[in-house]
């Protein structure tokens, strides 16, 4: 079952576009990183049995077809507090999310205050502050970085964001660069993308970092071995500060492992959900 696309308002002018496919009694919830939409899993879904599973795939705030407010609220603990109010609007039970890169930092911290989560998949998750990537440093400059990015070609974007983002180059086609392209042709993209880059290290970043100690449920970290957006050291922290986590590093793979590794990404991901 596939229902087509939907909108979860959480309040006015600020909703979350979603799909859902599957009527299977696993719930599992999409969170895709920066600068992707809700395709950005295009290749690893298949591989779930939609029998089994039901898949609820999410776009971010300002992210695809997702609300662009100005003046918004584009944190990653707004971002969570949306998560957190589609899942008890859906009344949503036993779930597990997984978050890639941004979404899995969003993910992490819906998980800190959604009891509903009851499992957490973190791909290349920045858990802790950071330097952040040229292109991102640029897009946050007042004024100059949304004009800059609406200046250049979308698909000049989308082919030099996922150079960065795969090692195995020979990987990237004109239809990986084009799901990424439509991502920046969206209308106020470059203004909630640059919204969402100074709005993404939380003020009290100390204070959440010290809260991972207390998160009890299974948690799977993957990265891949040559992920050069978000360090490993960074996957290796958080192995150390959540309690029940293990981590899983994907060889001769960068940021990106769901869609440079799929095939090899969901069976780590299946391994972890049947021992769980």
């Amino acid at each position: 079952m596939t229902i087509p696309s939907s909108k979860f308002l959480y309040q006015p002018g600020e909703y979350l576009h979603f799909q859902v496919m599957g009527n299977g009694s696993t719930n599992v919830i999409f969170l895709h990183g920066f600068a992707a939409s809700l395709h950005t899993w295009d290749d690893l879904t298949p591989f779930f049995p939609l029998d089994e599973f039901t898949l609820h795939l999410v776009d971010l705030k300002g992210h695809g077809h997702s609300s662009r407010p100005f003046g918004g609220d584009y944190s990653a603990l707004q971002n969570a507090r949306l998560i957190a109010g589609y899942i008890r609007t859906h009344k949503l039970k036993d779930i597990t999310l997984i978050g890639h890169s941004y979404g899995g930092l969003v993910g992490l911290l819906s998980a800190l205050d959604c009891p509903e989560i009851a499992r957490l998949i973190l791909i290349g998750t920045p858990g802790f502050p950071q330097k952040i990537p040229k292109f991102m440093r640029i897009l946050r400059l007042p004024l100059i970085g949304p004009l800059l990015m609406s200046s250049i070609p979308a698909d000049k974007i989308a082919r030099r964001g996922l150079e960065s983002v795969f090692h195995q180059q020979e990987l990237i086609t004109e239809q990986l660069i084009e799901r990424y392209a439509t991502v920046y042709r969206h209308k106020g993209s470059a203004r909630a993308l640059a919204s969402t880059v100074r709005q993404i290290l939380p003020p009290n970043a100390a204070k959440i970092n010290a809260s991972y100690g207390t998160l009890s449920i299974p948690v799977l970290i993957l990265w891949g071995e040559h992920d050069r957006i978000v360090k490993p050291w960074q996957g290796k922290q958080l192995n150390r500060e959540l309690k029940n986590s293990r981590m899983v590093i994907i060889p001769d793979c960068g940021h990106n492992p769901h869609e440079e590794r799929p095939e090899e990404t969901f069976a780590i991901i299946l391994g972890f959900l049947s021992n769980c």
